[in-house]
C-alpha cells in the first residue's frame, strides 16, 4: 500500500514544495489548508487557523482517519503544536518531521533566537526588545537600524529606519531591533539530524528581496559558501534542532556571516535545494524521523 504524507499550509510556498515533491517521489499526499487551494496534493482537506481551539483535535483526527505515515508542518504558526503533539502521533505510528518544543519556542521568537545563538558563541546581529526606546537604540547600534516582528514569518514586516526622526516614529509593539548588515543575504535549506549531523546543506543566493533591501526573496541561486553553511549548521546545533530547517544569513560590513532568523520547517526555495528533502524522505523511510 502507497504510504500517505500530509504536508500541512499547502496554500504556502514551503507546503506546495513538499507536496510536489512527495507526490512526484510516488506518495500519497493529503494538503491542508485554511481555505481550499491548487497543489500538487493528491486529496485536500480544510483545516482551522492554528489558533483556533479546535486545530490540535482536527489534525490529529485527520492524521488517524487518513492512515498517514508522514506529518510534514510547513506553516510557522502550527509549529509550537505539532510539536508537542509528537507524542501522541508516534504513539499512532505517526511520524513527524518536526524539532523539539523547546527549540521550535527560541526559532518562533526572534529576539530568543539572537540571545541563544549569542550565547552559543554563534554569530548574529546585536538584537534589542522593542521596549528599548527608539534613542536609546540609536547610540547602541549605527543608523539604519532594523526592526522587525518578534513573532513574524520569514521577511514580513521588517522596516529599515535611517533617520532618528524615523526611529522615534517606530511602533514597538512586539517588534525587536536589530542591527542592519548590508551585504548578501542567504537563504540556507538544510536537514539536522537529532545527533546534530546536518548531513544536507545548501546555500541560496538571494538574487532579490521583495522590498529592495528586506523582504522575502523574489529569485535564489545555488551558492559555494561553506562559511555560510557551517554557520546554518551550527545554528541548527546551537537550538537543538532537527528535520528540515530554512535559516537566513546575512554578511556584514566586515564580510563576517550572521543568523538573522531560524525557521524550524522547511523553506520556500527547498525545490532548488532538493538534497534536503531526499534527506527528510531517507530520514523517515529508515525510522530516524518521529
Amino acid at each position: 500500500m502507497t504510504a500517505t504524507v500530509l504536508v500541512t499550509g499547502v496554500g504556502g510556498p514551503a507546503g506546495r514544495a513538499g507536496a510536489a515533491y512527495f507526490a512526484q517521489r510516488g506518495y500519497r499526499v493529503v494538503g491542508t489548508d485554511v481555505r481550499v487551494v491548487e497543489s500538487a496534493a493528491t486529496e485536500f482537506r480544510v483545516v482551522p487557523l492554528a489558533r483556533h481551539p479546535g486545530y490540535t483535535a482536527a489534525l490529529l483526527a485527520l492524521a488517524v482517519a487518513e492512515r498517514v505515515t508522514l506529518v510534514v508542518p510547513t506553516v510557522t504558526e502550527e509549529l509550537p503544536i505539532v510539536a508537542r503533539l509528537r507524542g501522541q502521533l508516534h504513539e499512532r505510528g505517526i511520524a513527524v518531521a518536526i524539532s523539539a518544543p523547546p527549540g521550535i519556542d527560541i526559532a518562533n521568537d526572534k529576539l530568543l533566537t539572537a540571545r541563544t545563538l549569542t550565547g552559543a558563541g554563534v554569530a548574529a546581529p546585536v538584537t534589542f526588545p522593542g521596549s528599548t526606546p527608539g534613542l536609546e537604540v540609536a547610540q547602541l547600534l549605527t543608523l539604519p537600524i532594523l526592526s522587525k516582528p518578534r513573532f513574524g514569518r520569514g521577511g514580513r514586516g521588517v522596516l529599515v529606519h535611517r533617520t532618528l526622526t524615523d526611529l522615534e516614529r517606530a511602533g514597538a509593539d512586539e517588534v525587536v531591533w536589530q542591527a542592519f548588515l548590508p551585504g548578501e543575504e542567504f537563504d540556507v535549506n538544510l536537514f539536522a539530524e537529532r545527533d546534530g549531523r546536518v548531513p544536507a546543506v545548501v546555500v541560496l543566493r538571494k538574487t532579490g528581496l521583495k522590498e529592495g533591501v528586506v523582504g522575502n526573496a523574489t529569485g535564489v541561486e545555488r551558492a559555494d559558501r561553506p562559511d555560510i553553511a557551517d554557520l546554518a549548521a551550527a545554528a541548527a546545533r546551537a537550538l537543538r534542532l532537527e528535520g528540515p530547517l530554512d535559516i537566513d544569513i546575512r554578511v556584514g560590513l566586515d564580510g563576517k556571516p550572521a543568523v538573522l532568523e531560524v525557521n524550524a520547517r522547511l523553506g520556500a526555495n527547498v525545490l532548488t535545494a532538493r538534497e534536503v528533502l531526499d534527506a527528510l524522505d531517507d530520514a523517515w523511510r529508515t525510522g530516524r524521523c518521529d
